[in-house]
């Protein structure tokens, strides 16, 4: 097997990927945690060679993008990149040099995307908008946020985007199933929690961002948004404290479909603020 380059998707959920991670502050050898708007970050990707041929001057590259379901390179921001020799069947973790600022407008919550190339093991060309990770061993996303929750709701955009070329007809649903490996949840500073089967808080999908009560745990759970081509909408999440308790974490993901296949997804850890 010649050279084969993998960055692993998340399990369950391939949008938590346990291969990308955030350490919050000015030590890039500190641990793994949220990012905090405003303040500085450094981002690691840990990268597998499962050829049987060396990788030498494999690339790198880190992406942050706003809240979203499918990720597009059209509304990504490339943080930086870095470079690292693999041996066959060896794995490294390595660092975007490049310090990462999260903006302040998304409070921290984006979305990371990373990528490796080799001429030897290269991505398709021209390369599609999407960046599609359950298609490209290459490339994994984590769109994975800790929500530290006080007693009022908290409404958070979720983008959602059409390629340039092709219109979309998504069905986005909400639910609270438990998506999160005990590799993602660590890796996003959240690894003392332990899933509450019993949902911690009501959240609910909306097209409006006003600010009103959700009836039940639930709300509204399933949209239905179809954008031309080349153009984007935001959908909010509402997310209200229910019975929040120490220790305890509920996953609120959102997700994106198309022709019964799951395009997209997003997830949202909600815990107590241990300011309550």
């Amino acid at each position: 097997m010649p050279i084969k380059l993998e960055i692993e998707d998340g399990s369950p959920a391939w949008w938590n990927s346990h291969d990308l991670w955030v350490v919050p502050g000015n030590d890039p050898g500190g641990s793994p945690g949220q990012p905090v708007a405003g303040q500085t970050a450094y981002l690691w990707a840990r990268v597998h060679n499962n050829g049987s041929a060396s990788a030498n001057g494999a690339q790198l590259n880190f992406y942050w993008s706003n809240p979203a379901t499918g990720v597009l390179r059209s509304n990504s921001t490339l943080i930086g990149s870095s470079f690292v020799d693999l041996s066959p069947g060896e794995t490294q973790d390595v660092l975007c040099l490049t310090p990462w600022t999260p903006t302040i407008v998304n409070d921290g919550h984006e979305c990371i995307v990373g990528e490796v190339i080799h001429p030897a093991d290269p991505l398709p060309s021209p390369l599609s908008d999407a960046f599609d990770p359950p298609e490209h061993l290459q490339i994994a996303q984590r769109n994975l946020s800790v929500l530290s929750m006080k007693k009022s709701m908290i409404i958070l955009p979720i983008q959602l985007s059409a390629p340039v070329r092709e219109k979309r007809s998504f069905e986005v649903i909400l639910d609270f199933d438990n998506t999160l490996s005990p590799a993602a949840l660590k890796q996003s500073g959240s690894g003392k929690f332990k899933y509450s089967k019993q949902p911690l808080v009501n959240a609910e999908l909306s097209m409006d961002r006003t600010c009103t009560a959700i009836n039940d745990t639930h709300g509204c759970c399933h949209l239905k948004v179809d954008l031309a081509p080349g153009t984007s909408k935001a959908l909010y999440l509402k997310i209200e404290p229910r019975n929040l308790k120490p220790g305890l974490y509920t996953p609120v993901n959102v997700t994106t479909c198309e022709h019964g296949k799951t395009t997209g997804g997003i997830t949202f850890i909600a815990i107590q603020s241990e300011e309550e």
